[in-house]
């Protein structure tokens, strides 16, 4: 086993959870519905960048505090003394390196990462998820961007982005999941010793730091989250834009990945043609109207809007 070998291998060693997500979505055909606003996904389509907002404005920030939490309480209940044990012995000083640089970047964690979320659908659904849509549908028009998977089965390397399913659970869920881990790593020793410190100290703590991310309280399960994840301070990437814009009434700074091809990014595959399933215009007020407004939007990327549109007739009651 040379090196890079090794180091795929301790990348898979570290996200198991992670990797049969990924197997799941290949296998089912699985899509990606990115769902917002009808206004937001407009901007998305027109402007053929996907907005990442900091982790501290999303809607559900609490959950990463939850995350945090529960990382913590899976680690006292005898996973940190497991990994301290098994990276020590692979690289001296290498999990006191991993706490110190976690403890050195939380505050930077914390307040400066950047990620939008997207939902797991079956190809053969045309209504959406009724939780989403309580969320952003109604008289503000909610929309979902379905998209094909195939970004996850490219190099992104250069975007420096990272998709990252969700786990649904408390902190004995968290710790059966860090144990997979902890006796992974121990059990293939060797195999760390070969990576070189550097790496490996950065694969063990994007683990740790995905999982305060990407972990939610089980109530949230039937969300089936994944999140797109870009830390601009420490991973920035020249692809990336940033701009001052006003989501809900909120100035903030946003994150712009394109969905399309740039000059020295090669990847071909990366434009809304190819990326765009399809769009399901939410419960709302105007829905013909709105599905209108999309269809033309897609006739002035040159996407033929035929079969892309559809209107998720619920009869979602609304408050007021």
């Amino acid at each position: 086993m040379d090196e890079n070998d090794a180091i795929t291998a301790l990348q898979e060693l570290a996200f198991p959870y992670e990797t049969r997500r990924f197997q799941e979505v290949f296998e089912k055909g699985l899509k990606m519905a990115h769902y917002t606003t009808a206004e937001n996904a407009a901007l998305i389509l027109k402007n053929k960048t996907l907005w990442l907002r900091n982790a501290q404005l999303m809607n559900d920030f609490s959950e990463v505090a939850y995350g945090t939490a529960c990382l913590i309480g899976a680690l006292q209940m005898g996973i940190g003394a497991q990994l301290e044990t098994t990276l020590n012995s692979a690289h001296p000083g290498l999990w006191n390196a991993i706490a110190e640089f976690i403890n050195k970047v939380e505050w930077q964690s914390r307040t400066q990462t950047y990620l939008t979320s997207l939902s797991a659908h079956d190809p053969e659904d045309l209504l959406g998820r009724l939780s989403m849509w309580r969320a952003y549908g109604g008289p503000t028009s909610g929309v979902a961007l379905i998209f094909n998977t195939e970004v996850f089965e490219n190099d992104t390397g250069q975007l420096n982005t990272y998709s990252s399913p969700v786990a649904y659970g408390d902190e004995h869920f968290l710790f059966s999941n860090l144990k997979e881990v902890a006796d992974g790593l121990t059990a293939n020793i060797d195999t760390i010793r070969q990576v070189p410190f550097q790496n490996a100290q950065s694969i063990i703590t994007n683990a740790l730091q995905f999982a305060t991310l990407s972990f939610k309280h089980p109530a949230f399960v039937e969300e089936q989250e994944w999140r797109v994840i870009h830390r601009p301070l420490s991973d920035p990437s020249p692809y990336i834009q940033t701009s001052i814009e006003t989501v809900r009434g909120i100035p903030q700074m946003i994150c712009k990945v394109p969905l399309e091809d740039q000059p020295g990014l090669n990847m071909p595959w990366l434009n809304l043609d190819r990326l765009l399933d399809r769009i399901i215009i939410g419960p709302c007020v105007y829905p013909n109207q709105v599905a209108w407004a999309f269809q033309e939007i897609l006739r002035g990327l040159n996407i033929d809007p035929a079969g892309k549109i559809s209107i998720a007739a619920i009869p979602l009651r609304q408050q007021g």
